[in-house]
């Protein structure tokens, strides 16, 4: 139910571990998250606000698909400026050549995404069998969507401290 409404995040040995043309990037993320567009535009913005690093000699690794991908997620709920916040150290430290952190991180939010849609998707089966009402159903996922928009901009705000 709710986990085929959210695309499956590919694991990182999924992902190719070549170097990729901006059009096929294009052709896998649309692949990858076909409700939720990604122009060529996006991605090339991302990088001027230093949220995706730069590309070697116009071709995308490995760890920018790992990032578009988390960037895909991520601004569902968060805005441009939080993500930025969130991802722009990874970005500066990938551009220096180290992926260790965006490995560790991407691993631990698959691990966590996935956990969540089963969750989420439990507890919606649930809601579903009780109420009769469709109406019920969309307030208690605004309800949701409200409360985990809170949660989440306050962690961003957490981390912009830190930061």
């Amino acid at each position: 139910m709710l986990e085929n409404s959210f695309p499956q995040l590919p694991k990182v040995e999924a992902l190719p571990d070549f170097g990729l043309y901006m059009d096929q990037v294009m052709t896998l993320m649309e692949k990858q998250f076909p409700k939720w567009p990604l122009t060529k535009t996006m991605i090339n913005n991302y990088t001027k606000d230093k949220i995706l690093f730069p590309t070697e000699k116009k071709k995308y690794s490995r760890e920018h698909l790992m990032m578009l991908s988390l960037i895909q997620i991520l601004k569902r709920t968060l805005t441009l400026p939080q993500i930025k916040t969130l991802l722009s150290p990874l970005s500066k430290e990938l551009e220096k050549g180290d992926a260790t952190n965006l490995y560790t991180l991407y691993e631990a939010f698959l691990s966590r995404y996935e956990s969540t849609l089963t969750c989420a998707s439990n507890l919606s089966a649930s809601v579903a069998a009780e109420i009769d009402q469709k109406e019920s159903l969309v307030y208690l996922y605004a309800l949701l969507s409200s409360y985990f928009q809170n949660l989440a901009e306050a962690e961003a705000e957490s981390t912009k401290s830190l930061l």
